[in-house]
């Protein structure tokens, strides 16, 4: 499993959790409904131990035995509260599925309903399946906007000098991806290596990065 993918699928994850304990910002009215949707929309997919609890398979994603249920119980959830909460369990289940035209629907719905709440990951994915799809004037637009999400993270894990070199090499690769140079990236590689004495485990694949269509390939498989 690409590194990336495994921090993004992991990363939105957790975000998902913390948000799923915290509730909702519903109506009053709504919001006990809402949460027992998700509730239960989370128990479905964690009861399947294949599906949660193993690394997504690429080429042999595996689907949830209670997928017809969750999609419901999801999508229900979304018609009561279009919230970004349950938007990110959605996305977190759909890349778990491995269900790239979805992934790319529920972005480009969230971009419509809830841009100004979108984390510069979700920028990212979304420039890199819109570009992965052939259209690269609005994966640039979105390249763009995860650029400048990521310029604000930095600021703020920049006490964190892990966390600040890593969203740093999250930076550099949108930017290398956007370009399709890998100067930046690289260089910021070296940087990191340099300032933390060791490389981090799976970044090795990064280093020799020449072409955006190769690193497609390495997260997302042949194009279809």
């Amino acid at each position: 499993m690409n590194v990336r993918l495994f921090l993004m699928v992991g990363c939105v994850a957790g975000m998902c959790t913390a948000c799923i304990h915290k509730g909702t910002g519903c109506q009053v009215d709504n919001q006990s409904v809402v949460h027992t949707l998700i509730l239960e929309a989370d128990s479905l997919m964690r009861s399947d131990s294949l599906f949660w609890n193993v690394p997504v398979d690429k080429a042999h994603p595996h689907v949830c035995i209670h997928d017809v249920l969750i999609r419901e119980k999801l999508d229900s959830a979304i018609s009561l509260c279009p919230d970004k909460q349950i938007y990110l369990l959605k996305y977190t289940y759909l890349l778990r599925s491995w269900r790239l035209p979805e992934v790319l629907a529920l972005l480009r719905e969230m971009d419509t309903c809830m841009c100004d709440s979108m984390s510069p990951e979700l920028w990212n994915m979304k420039a890199m399946l819109e570009d992965y799809q052939g259209d690269s004037v609005v994966a640039r637009k979105n390249f763009l906007r995860a650029d400048s999400a990521y310029g604000v993270k930095v600021q703020e894990v920049a006490q964190d000098s892990l966390m600040y070199g890593f969203v740093r090499l999250e930076k550099a690769l949108n930017f290398s991806l956007m370009k399709n140079d890998f100067r930046v990236l690289q260089e910021e590689i070296t940087f990191y290596e340099r300032v933390n004495g060791k490389a981090v485990h799976g970044m090795e694949q990064w280093k020799n990065l020449t072409d955006k269509r190769e690193y497609y390939r390495q997260v997302f498989g042949q194009p279809e």
